[in-house]
């Protein structure tokens, strides 16, 4: 069994390495599906630069990983680049997909998958895109959530942390929750200690989205239809109901009044 001083010490080795890693950081991703299932996906990962200006400064045990990510990507089709830029080394990976069910997998990879020790980081991701059917259409469904909740309450490190996600569906856009739209994109933002719920349909090539598109007014005319209807023959039958009552009593013709 550790003793506490040991234990002690490995945790302030863990924090040690989270602030290397995730310190500062931000994440930007970009998905754009066309209406044929093909698209692209770009990522990118920054970490500030200790020594502002200074590339060399980033240590390698966020380098190491980032560029065997980066490896990977050019193995699997795609292709990477490095960048430093106002004060931080940034990583950016683009990877082209011809379906949904490709790019479904690529957004589960991150250069996290390339580092040997596992150290945490901040942002924790679940993205999943698929092709369904709703209604009499066929749509892109983009589903997950984008966290920045600091789960070791260290502020210090990760204070000016932040992640973008935009979602572009070439087709337009049918549906979306939460987000902000400009144009056939979506696109949704946290800081630190935040967290967000993505949620976006978009038309595939040629199939129709009339219900979705015109649900509501499809429903709401319905309603408005049934409910004239129901009042028209409600007024019928108290008109048909008053009538018979006047017929039991108005007296016959034949009979004579005393």
């Amino acid at each position: 069994m550790l003793s506490p001083l040991k234990r002690l010490g490995r945790v302030a080795i863990v924090f040690a390495l989270i602030g290397v890693l995730a310190g500062c950081m931000r994440v930007d991703r970009s998905l754009q599906v066309n209406g044929d299932g093909s698209g692209s996906y770009i990522l990118t990962v920054s970490f500030r630069q200790p020594e502002p200006g200074v590339p060399a400064s980033v240590s390698q045990s966020v380098v190491a990983p980032m560029e065997a990510f980066g490896a990977h990507v050019r193995q699997t089709g795609g292709s990477y680049r490095r960048s430093d830029d106002q004060g931080y080394a940034s990583w950016t990976y683009i990877r082209p997909f011809a379906t949904v069910l490709a790019a479904n997998a690529l957004l589960q990879e991150d250069p996290r998958q390339e580092d040997a020790t596992h150290s945490p980081v901040l942002f924790r991701d679940t993205l999943h895109i698929a092709r369904e059917s709703r209604l009499s259409s066929a749509v892109y469904h983009v589903t997950g959530t984008v966290s920045l909740v600091d789960l070791f309450h260290n502020a210090q490190n990760w204070v000016d942390a932040s992640e973008s996600i935009g979602i572009t569906m070439a087709g337009g856009i049918i549906l979306k929750h939460g987000g902000v739209r400009q144009g056939n994109t979506v696109t949704y933002t946290i800081h630190y200690n935040e967290s967000t719920t993505i949620d976006v349909m978009g038309r595939v090539g040629g199939t129709s989205d009339v219900l979705f598109t015109y649900g509501t007014f499809i429903g709401s005319g319905m309603l408005l239809i049934l409910s004239v209807a129901l009042f028209i023959l409600g007024v019928r039958l108290l008109r048909s109901g008053s009538s018979r009552r006047r017929k039991q009593i108005t007296p016959s013709p034949t009979q004579t009044a005393f």
